[in-house]
């Protein structure tokens, strides 16, 4: 143990390599693999931070070049050697520096938050006498003496307050050795145990016994396979949640619950903690620094059981972990945007591997990728295909393009306007859900329900306002906005496109008594924003809660009888190849938010292309039905999961620059794709190809081998960074994106 192999916290690819520091005798007896160190780095020795990943007793560098580790900053292990292994493997899976992918495992690591307390020094023998003395007096500190008297270890802060003082008479106070001022650690808590009401296990339908005792089964044979929990919408997949983890904490384990929004952790820690108590914490992006740091320590301290939250919840340090769960695991946020690109549930597995923890994914709608899992024995599948309360709601699919022979041009088919009429005077509640993501737009015609589509790729154009053409994301085939309809001849052809507000002033318009809640971006900017309107929602403080795709899952209200979908063709025709599954999954989804409760659920779906499968097996409840036929389109189109999709994207304000960029990486590309190995795209506008003034353009590269399509494109784009100048360019590469931009 001469020498530490630290790892510098430094993002910089040329310094992301393991760097050697001798050990001081004062710190020999305390260092640990994981921990964080101070050490003096380059040749101006500035102390940088580091982390220690390993030891070593040789060298290739000259020892006296070696320079010592400063200090210790910690008396802890920031990384368990767990962690660092997911680290390297999340460096190499996803194309980042070691140093990043340690950032991103770490919260910020934040100085503990502390108070000033003050109470009286009784330890003081003249104390009495000198109380005595200035309570006489009836000035400030008469005031403070009386209100410790009664009140003891007070907050300084609090004293300030409520009596109205300065610090001064307090400190003269101290000085006179009267009262005595501690300092304390606060907790920084993200939820309030005392809101929550205690709740019992419930009694359990046969079909979630059979899942539940699946599930204990696996885990009893320690079963390395993940387990997919196919369940209907309201079929109970919580409660089994709730049971699997009181069998975990039983054996002194630990478990990590993540949801896929910040708007349904508060419904999700509400039912936590009603069982768990004070087991449980959460976190999650909208948290502060110091909020999420607290919450992370106490898990690596063991204060905690249960780790609820969004994506970064998978990172929680717990010592013991038994199960990981993935609610709505088919959700698209379970991918990071951001270095490192990470895939949660590749994470959730590779932890799982790590430790012996088991892995359980649940969902109405499970991705087109993982079903294909369960169908190839890569993991375990066990279904609930009924509801515990109530049946199903009835779903209606209204076709526009009749509403528009009628003469109806408003937002609201005739058939959901006179539903949400008869739901206000009934006193229940309704969800108006838009269907929609950032600016997708296409365009179709309102008679006929045509679609503009590109022949080479099967996915719809999309409009482009700045040049008023039809581009396709994929090949970047264009075509000119025609000025009739191609199928029937009809002017009704446009882009389409419609927003949560106009929803909103067009009820407010047609129902002026009904009481409305918004709850998109604009609305849930602020901090407990999620948490507030959806507690008024629950409460009834409202009757129509329009909002995107924030409400379109995991919520569970009783009253809400209704749900209208206002646009099902938005995320149909995004261009993207997930369209069908993005939308078959929405609208299953969001349907299952009426009738949860003890009243029959009505849903309406307005859609210009009533004969889509998406929509019609949605409408039907068939998901086995829809994946046989969209796994068919994907297998001949190439398409994951029999093929990986590379994505990559060069932006700069320098448009030339970029163009010839990223011309000459497709010509690299190509000269190194002469077999044919890999499928190659040419170079096309990205979906929105100026973003404050970046000019954007990519390729798309498949193939079926994920570690040689990775190798090529790396090799490739290493070759354009040394052989043209990319300065002021960003390159952006990201290996099955979320969608393509």
């Amino acid at each position: 143990m001469k020498y530490a192999e630290i790892i510098i916290d430094i993002t910089n690819e040329k310094l992301d390599k393991i760097f050697h520091y001798s050990i001081p005798y004062h710190i020999k007896k305390d260092i640990c693999i994981g921990m964080r160190v101070f050490v003096p780095f380059g040749k101006g020795n500035r102390i940088r931070e580091g982390y220690v990943i390993g030891f070593t007793d040789t060298t290739d560098i000259d020892e006296k070049y070696i320079k010592d580790i400063y200090n210790l900053p910690d008396k802890y292990t920031v990384f368990s050697e767990n962690m660092i292994e997911l680290a390297k493997f999340m460096s190499n899976k996803y194309y980042c520096s070691l140093s990043e992918s340690l950032q991103c495992i770490m919260p910020k690591i934040k100085n503990d938050k502390t108070d000033k307390y003050v109470y009286i020094n009784y330890e003081n023998p003249n104390i009495k006498e000198l109380i005595d003395k200035i309570l006489i007096k009836n000035n400030s500190q008469s005031k403070i003496l009386q209100f410790l008297l009664k009140n003891d270890n007070v907050s300084v802060y609090e004293l300030k307050n409520i009596l109205g003082i300065s610090l001064s008479p307090i400190q003269t106070l101290e000085k006179h050795n009267i009262i005595k001022i501690t300092i304390k650690q606060i907790k920084r808590n993200t939820i309030n145990l005392e809101n929550y009401n205690k709740t019992k296990h419930l009694t359990l339908s046969e079909q979630q016994s059979n899942a539940l005792n699946f599930i204990k089964q696996k885990i009893n044979e320690k079963s390395t396979k993940p387990i997919l929990l196919h369940g209907v919408t309201g079929s109970g997949k919580t409660e089994i949640y709730l049971q699997l983890i009181d069998d975990i904490l039983k054996n002194g384990k630990q478990a990590i619950v993540l949801v896929p929004e910040i708007s349904l952790t508060p419904q999700t820690v509400e039912r936590f903690i009603g069982r768990f108590g004070e087991k449980v914490s959460v976190t999650h992006s909208r948290l502060s620094d110091g909020e999420r740091f607290d919450q992370w320590k106490r898990a690596k301290d063991q204060e905690i059981s249960i780790m609820v939250g969004a994506r970064s919840a998978i990172f929680t340090p717990f010592e013991n972990l038994g199960i990981i769960i993935i609610d709505e695991e088919h959700e698209a946020t379970y991918k990071s945007e951001s270095t490192p690109k990470y895939n949660v549930k590749e994470i959730a597995e590779k932890i799982c591997n790590l430790t012996g923890a088991t892995l359980v994914l649940g969902s109405a709608t499970p991705s087109i990728d993982t079903y294909y899992k369960t169908q190839n024995n890569q993991y375990d599948l066990v279904c609930m295909d009924n509801r515990i309360n109530q049946d199903m709601p009835q779903i209606n699919v209204i076709d526009m393009r009749k509403e528009l022979e009628k003469g109806n041009k408003s937002i609201f088919s005739i058939p959901l306007f006179e539903a949400i009429k008869e739901n206000l005077e009934k006193n229940m509640q309704t969800i108006l859900f838009l269907n929609r993501r950032g600016h997708s737009t296409f365009v179709s015609c309102r008679k006929c329900g045509y679609v503009m589509e590109c022949k080479n790729c099967n996915v719809s154009y999309t409009y482009h306002l700045k040049d008023n053409k039809l581009i396709c994301h994929y090949c970047n085939n264009t075509e000119s906005v025609p000025h009739t309809c191609p199928a029937c001849n009809s002017k009704y052809i446009k882009y389409f496109g419609v927003g949560t507000q106009k929803i909103e002033e067009q009820i407010k318009k047609y129902f002026k008594n009904a009481r409305v809640m918004r709850m998109d971006m604009d609305t849930t900017s602020k901090k407990n924003s999620h948490q507030n309107i959806l507690d008024d929602f629950k409460n009834h403080k409202a009757d129509i809660l329009i909002g995107t795709q924030m409400i379109a899952k995991g919520l569970d209200f009783p009253k809400v009888s209704l749900v209208g979908v206002i646009a099902a063709d938005i995320t149909l025709n995004t261009g993207d190849y997930k369209s069908a599954e993005n939308t078959f999954q929405l609208l299953t989804q969001v349907a299952g938010r009426a009738g949860r409760s003890n009243y029959k659920g009505k849903v309406f779906i307005q859609t210009y292309n009533p004969d889509h499968y998406s929509i019609n097996f949605a409408k039907n409840n068939d998901y086995v039905g829809f994946y046989e036929k969209e796994i068919l389109e994907r297998k001949i189109m190439f398409y994951p999961p029999f093929s990986n999709i590379f994505f990559i994207m060069i932006c700069g304000e320098d448009e030339q620059k970029v163009i010839n960029s990223i011309n000459f990486l497709h010509k690299v590309m190509t000269y190194y794709n002469q077999k044919t190995n890999f499928y190659l795209s040419d170079v096309a506008k990205a979906y929105i190809y100026k973003v404050n003034k970046q000019y954007r353009y990519k390729i798309i590269i498949k193939a079926e081998d994920e570690t040689r399509l990775k190798n090529f494109v790396l090799y490739c784009v290493n070759i354009l960074k040394n052989k043209v100048d990319i300065k002021n360019l960003n390159i952006i590469l990201s290996l099955n994106p979320n969608y393509i931009q």
